[in-house]
């Protein structure tokens, strides 16, 4: 009896063994993704897509923004205007870091019977930006040419006849923005002027009573302005 249970243990043993041996594995480099897959056409990748400038095909395109303007100014000096003196100044970019500044002076009446100044003058000034112009430190040079009537008390100064006064000097300027169009701007400049005049008493049609010729070195220039940058 127990040799009948060995061989039919031995008998099942061997038939595993049997059908292991009729079966062999299959072998593979692939992933298993790669064997898994039907036989038949094996379709490729998508390519990937490329930009529409690159292909040829017309897109849209972001708007371009323009480069910023040239700088434009125009100002008024209120420590003249404070004297009643008009003036108007205007400045234009020239170069990336220089602009020209050019204030125009006109007063043509008195203060009172015994006080008054008449005056035009033209101030023309180079500027050199350190930054960006319109916008913080500048330096400068200006020349200056005026032509005036000074009365005070009981004289008058008047310039003589083709001998008007005339200046150069050197600048600082320092701008405070405001906001994008409004700024306020703050000047100073000393250097050399030089007039002949002719003194005169302070009643209508007053007697000469001299000439005199005066060299003069100073402040020439005092701005407190108030700037209106023009277009962009």
């Amino acid at each position: 009896m127990k040799h009948y249970i060995f061989a039919i243990i031995l008998a099942a043993l061997s038939s595993s063994f049997s059908a292991q041996a009729q079966a062999p594995r299959i072998r593979t480099s692939a992933p298993p993704e790669k064997t898994a897959q039907t036989k038949g056409k094996v379709e490729a990748p998508a390519a990937p897509s490329l930009p529409a400038a690159q292909t040829g095909k017309p897109g849209k395109r972001k708007a371009e923004t323009g480069a910023p303007g040239r700088f434009m100014a125009l100002k008024t000096n209120l420590a003249y205007d404070a004297f009643a003196i008009l003036n108007a100044e205007f400045e234009i970019q020239v170069a990336r870091h220089f602009s020209v500044d050019v204030p125009v002076i006109w007063s043509l009446w008195d203060w009172k019977n015994d006080m008054g100044l008449r005056i035009v003058a033209v101030q023309p000034e180079v500027r050199y930006w350190l930054g960006n112009i319109g916008r913080g430190s500048a330096f400068g040079i200006n020349a200056g040419v005026a032509s005036y009537n000074f009365r005070h008390d009981d004289i008058r100064y008047q310039n003589t006849s083709g001998r008007p006064l005339v200046s150069a000097s050197v600048s600082y300027t320092y701008v405070l923005p405001i906001d994008s169009r409004w700024s306020a701007e703050f000047s100073l400049a000393a250097g050399y002027a030089n007039t002949q005049y002719n003194r005169y008493y302070n009643i209508d049609n007053g007697a000469l009573i001299n000439t005199k010729t005066r060299n003069y070195f100073g402040p020439t220039k005092i701005g407190i302005s108030l700037s209106y940058r023009l277009g962009k």
